[in-house]
């Protein structure tokens, strides 16, 4: 068994990011709120008049936000969970990729499930989808940090 001192390095940033996601599962990341923080920026942005004309345009892009947001939180989550994987078992690349990404893959239907439970927020099968799109994006990220092929020594003519 490998001793939790030697993990926590790597084991301590996917549970704190695990905690933000779960975070955001609750009232904090529901539409209302996120939309609110839309617009203060346009407050920020235009002058008075404008600013309720444009709210109403703003429904789509704060959607596609919030869907590019599930991708990227997932993104994170699967490359620290592959970080871990890797640094703390020394397993080889097939296996910390596959486990990384159903590690991943569970929680994102967890965090839907938790989602579904909340009064403000909505569970959806597509935002697991999204989810673990992020998710396999994170893994080939990490994949392309950690596997880099060595570099060849050019040949002098």
């Amino acid at each position: 068994m490998i001793r939790l001192r030697r993990q926590l390095p790597y084991l301590g940033p996917l549970l704190a990011w695990m905690g933000v996601i779960a975070l955001l599962s609750t009232d904090v990341g529901s539409r209302e709120n996120t939309m609110q923080w839309a617009v203060w920026l346009l407050r920020c942005v235009l002058p008075g008049g404008q600013q309720d004309r444009m709210q109403a345009q703003l429904e789509s892009p704060v959607m596609a936000a919030r869907k590019f947001a599930h991708a990227f939180e997932y993104a994170v989550l699967a490359f620290l969970a592959c970080r871990w994987l890797w640094f703390s078992f020394g397993q080889e690349r097939r296996t910390w990729q596959r486990q990384g990404v159903m590690f991943s893959g569970g929680y994102a239907i967890i965090d839907e499930l938790h989602q579904g439970w909340t009064v403000t927020r909505t569970a959806a099968v597509g935002d697991v989808a999204i989810d673990l799109l992020g998710a396999v994006l994170g893994m080939v990220l990490f994949a392309r940090a950690v596997c880099r092929p060595r570099k060849r020594a050019s040949r002098r003519a």
